[in-house]
């Protein structure tokens, strides 16, 4: 339990300095991509409690320019609900 609270706050330190996709949180933090998205989960529902907040830059698609704006999950998409295209620009997260 104790190394979930250490890469959660980890993830929250890179988070407050700048934008950063669930990707570059995988590199920076040296865990699995899959696993960014219950960290976040977890982040985001927190934060309320302390004044700050996630901001998300949604997931769009690279083919139409359709923008996920409405998805509560923090999971990468597998097809643009338009177009059906798989082309997906991934999400970027910064605290504020």
């Amino acid at each position: 339990m104790e190394a979930l609270q250490t890469v959660r706050k980890q993830i929250v330190s890179l988070l407050s300095e700048e934008d950063l996709t669930a990707m570059d949180i995988s590199h920076l933090v040296r865990i699995p991509e899959k696993d960014v998205a219950g960290h976040l989960s977890h982040i985001h529902r927190s934060l309320g409690s302390t004044g700050k907040k996630l901001i998300i830059e949604p997931y769009s698609c690279m083919s139409c320019g359709y923008q996920f704006k409405k998805r509560d999950r923090f999971d990468r998409p597998g097809r643009c609900p338009q177009c059906k295209g798989s082309h997906i620009r991934l999400a970027s997260y910064r605290i504020l």
